[in-house]
């Protein structure tokens, strides 16, 4: 009696990034995700030979093991599994690239590690982990890749700091892509991605955390600030506001009071953003077990307030609102 309840109480589980998702890893691994809880690689090491064939015979595994209400040790806890529906398409729909580390400034936030000003001028010349285009290129070849509906997330360093970038960019374009996001400090003018808007093909993120030079400074440890927004004028007065996004990370200690939100969201209005994010500072999330302060919850409920006056669209990322509604992380 007792094996066959074993059996009918154990569930079948599937995950989307696990189908559909492919995250080229600073780690040198090919991954099926990059959330706080990081999958098990598809492959170990892009910087060796690996056949195509290996990455969908191990993707295979995975999915089949979730399937069979086996979840590998990675998965553990994850908030993107789901109870199994049958699906029948395994094509990529989504890439993210965080393959380079190379940046132009020093977020006291950044997930790379303790970044510095000293250590910004040693990433200048350093080169990319791996060759993330001939890899790209066999999914393709291969008809892995969703190509009406593939989204494009780069990730790790800036953007304007990776040198073939355009070469990328031009790839996705020629071989079929849906959406381009580009995550950026917005520090240097980029014709790409005003390009990319102009095409409606891509969408910017900013990550500007601050509503004024001084909190600016001690975020991103750069003077930058109205740089910053310059740029994000210029990219409104070329190809419009829809596809334009500006975040706020709320860093404990340095942000997270709601006078210095009021000034972002003053600012915000100002230059006509439609479209922020609130977020939190993963190394709260994922490092501590950080009680969620009251006064977070303020800045949220703020923000959806003056966004619903102004007409303009918040966005709470999915494991961020997870953790906002338990109050506390994972750990």
């Amino acid at each position: 009696m007792k094996f066959y309840s074993f059996f009918n109480n154990k569930k079948a589980y599937m995950c989307e990034l696990m189908n559909n998702h492919l995250h080229f890893s600073c780690r040198k691994a090919l991954e099926p995700c990059c959330s706080a809880n990081v999958g098990p690689a598809f492959v170990k090491n892009l910087s060796q030979k690996e056949s195509i064939m290996d990455f969908v015979k191990t993707k295979k595994k995975y999915i089949k093991m979730l399937q069979k209400g086996d979840i590998p040790y990675e998965c553990k806890d994850c908030v993107h599994l789901k109870i199994y529906e049958k699906v029948n398409d395994f094509r990529i729909k989504k890439i993210t690239l965080n393959h380079y580390t190379q940046c132009n400034c020093a977020c006291i936030y950044c997930t790379q590690g303790n970044r510095t000003l000293e250590k910004i001028k040693e990433d200048e010349n350093k080169p990319v982990l791996f060759d993330v285009l001939k890899f790209i290129n066999e999914l393709y070849d291969n008809n892995l890749i969703d190509t009406e509906n593939l989204y494009i997330d780069f990730q790790g360093g800036n953007i304007s700091c990776l040198k073939n970038h355009e070469e990328i960019i031009k790839t996705f374009l020629t071989r079929g892509v849906g959406t381009i996001y580009i995550p950026t400090n917005n520090i240097v003018y980029m014709p790409v991605i005003e390009n990319l808007l102009r095409m409606k093909k891509g969408e910017v993120c900013t990550a500007l955390d601050s509503g004024c030079k001084e909190t600016y400074f001690k975020i991103k440890q750069v003077d930058k600030y109205d740089k910053s927004i310059e740029n994000l004028k210029r990219y409104i007065n070329a190809a419009g506001n829809d596809s334009i996004i500006v975040k706020y990370i709320i860093v404990h200690d340095y942000n997270d009071n709601i006078e210095e939100f009021k000034l972002f969201l003053d600012k915000m209005i100002e230059i006509n953003i439609k479209i922020i994010v609130i977020d939190i500072d993963y190394r709260d999330i994922i490092d501590n077990s950080f009680k969620i302060p009251k006064h977070y919850y303020d800045i949220v409920n703020y923000a959806k307030k003056i966004c619903r006056e102004h007409n303009m669209d918040i966005g709470i990322p999915p494991y961020t609102e997870s953790v906002l509604k338990r109050g506390y992380s994972v750990k």
